[in-house]
This record gives structure tokens, C-alpha cells and sequence, in this order.
């Protein structure tokens, strides 16, 4: 009888731009774990993928019985209240997997994940972000805000999988000193200390140099992603197309950026104080490395 493919039993829940990258990379460098070959299936993410299926799920993971975790890192899993029912779906798929989840400072977190909302990228599919930075938060609270309510994000786990089933740790404790921060991971999942040496150098999602952003309304911007593009750009030379990408794209305005930078964190201060309030009693430890 062919035995079932195996489920993964270890998740990196989050948070987006928090440094989930590297974290999987130093997870699947052990011996005994490994991390999915796709980074973020985001396969319980109903809303964000096309369901394509628990057997395409289960191939992104090694069936090796060397290895003590199989493991995927997906930001999406705490996206409340964006994508619904994760936890709920992951608690069904495997009720004693073990959940890890990386924070960093609130306000750096959403900055950064701003940048890379604005970047341009083809696979965004003209979904980049065209706003200004307070125009955007203001706008899209769940988008921006809620995502680094880490309280908010963590309850519904927490109340499915109980404290004992979750890690956390921080951007800024495993950049200050990530080998020290990955012995007490890799205690914690019972698994033996493992020196990472050189890759523990590399720094992932770094914000772009010469970022740039959707031009005016966006309007080129969503165009030339749009099925009216795919159907008419053959016709056009390609002096054409690229006079159009100049007019559809410009650079960001650094000190434009600097300004709004501190212009937003006065108005949103205390309530990201009060969200780090509400994390420290749910953890019952405190964030020094977030003070100011």
C-alpha cells in the first residue's frame, strides 16, 4: 500500500517584512529541517491563491525521513483581516504543527511594507502601490496597520494551538545576533545547535535601490498590465513602448518620502504604543529593542 505523502508539521506564520526570507533560508539550512521549495505557497490563503490542491501542496516538501521538520514560511497566514480562517485551516490540516512567527518594530515594519508596495514589479500585475505613504495608511488601515497588530494576528493561533506551540523573536534580536537567536530556535524545536557561518551575512528584501512608482492617476501604470495591452502591444515599435514606460513610471521623492515618514509616525504613535501594550500581556515579555 503506498504510504501517504507527509504533511508539514513546522509554519513561519510572519510577519510580512519582518525577515521571514532569511529565516527560511537559516531553517533549511539544518540537517533535520526542510523548509518547502516554493517560498510562500500561501497555501491556506484561500482569498490571495488559486486552490490548487493539497497533492501540489504536498510535493513542495521533501518525503526524506531524515528530516525531524518539513516546514513553509507564508506571511499571508497573518493578514487578518484581509485573509480570514487561516489559523482555523491550519489547525485542521495539523493540530500539533509548530507555528513560528518573527515581529519587528511596528512602524519600521510598515515603512517597509510600503516600499514594497510601491515597487514596481511585472508580477504585481499592475497592483503596486500608487499612493503617497499617508494617503495610503489612512486609506488602507487593514492593509498596512492591521498586519503589524501583532496581538490581533497571533490570538487566533494561540487560542487553537495554546503558547506552548508558538516561537517568537524579533527582526532587530536575530539581525543583531542571529546565531545566539537560532540556538534558542532550534532548542526550542529540539534540535541540535547548528553554526550557519557565512550565510548568516546575507540580508534579504533590503529596500530597492532607485525605487519608482506608478506615474500621475496610474493610469499607464494599470494599462500596459491590463488584457487591452496584451492584445494591442505587439503592434506597437519598441521606441513606443518605451515612451510609455517613462510616462507610466517615476522616481520616488526620497525627501518627500522623509517627510511623510515623520509626519505619519506622529499621527499613528499611540496607537502602535497600544498595540505593542497588548502584545506584551499576551507574551508576557517586553520589545526594548522597538523603544525609539
Amino acid at each position: 500500500m503506498t504510504e501517504s505523502p507527509r504533511k508539514p508539521n513546522l509554519f513561519v506564520i510572519g510577519s510580512m517584512k519582518s525577515g521571514t526570507t532569511s529565516l527560511h533560508e537559516y531553517l533549511n539550512a539544518h540537517p533535520l529541517i526542510a523548509m518547502s521549495s516554493q517560498k510562500e505557497p500561501a497555501y491556506f490563503a484561500q482569498e490571495f491563491t488559486l486552490n490548487r490542491g493539497e497533492k501540489w501542496y504536498l510535493s513542495l516538501f521533501s518525503q526524506d525521513p531524515q528530516y525531524r521538520y518539513c516546514g513553509e514560511s507564508s506571511t499571508q497566514y497573518t493578514r487578518i483581516p484581509l485573509f480570514k480562517g487561516i489559523p482555523e485551516r491550519i489547525h485542521t490540516f495539523n493540530p500539533n504543527a509548530r507555528l513560528i512567527y518573527i515581529m519587528r518594530n511596528p512602524f519600521d515594519r510598515l515603512i517597509s511594507h510600503y516600499w514594497h508596495a510601491v515597487r514596481v514589479r511585472q508580477i504585481q500585475r499592475g497592483r503596486g502601490e500608487p499612493r503617497s505613504l499617508i494617503k495610503a495608511v489612512r486609506s488602507s488601515r487593514n492593509e498596512y496597520l492591521a498586519t503589524g497588530d501583532y496581538a490581533m494576528q497571533l490570538t487566533p493561533y494561540i487560542n487553537l494551538f495554546g503558547h506552548a506551540s508558538l516561537y517568537t523573536l524579533t527582526f532587530e534580536s536575530l539581525l543583531i545576533n542571529p546565531q545566539a537567536e537560532l540556538n534558542k530556535l532550534f532548542t526550542w524545536l529540539g534540535v541540535p545547535e547548528h553554526p550557519l557561518g557565512t550565510q548568516l551575512t546575507q540580508i534579504h528584501n533590503q529596500k530597492p535601490q532607485g525605487v519608482t512608482s506608478a506615474a500621475g492617476f496610474g493610469i499607464l501604470y494599470r494599462f500596459q498590465f491590463s488584457n487591452a495591452w496584451d492584445k494591442v502591444a505587439p503592434a506597437f515599435p519598441t521606441s513606443i513602448k518605451k515612451l510609455a514606460r517613462r510616462f507610466a513610471y517615476r522616481n520616488a521623492d526620497e525627501d518627500y518620502i522623509q517627510r511623510e515618514i515623520r509626519q505619519l509616525r506622529a499621527e499613528i504613535g499611540q496607537e502602535l504604543h497600544e498595540q505593542i501594550s497588548s502584545l506584551s500581556r499576551l507574551l508576557g515579555r517586553d520589545f526594548p529593542e522597538w523603544l525609539d
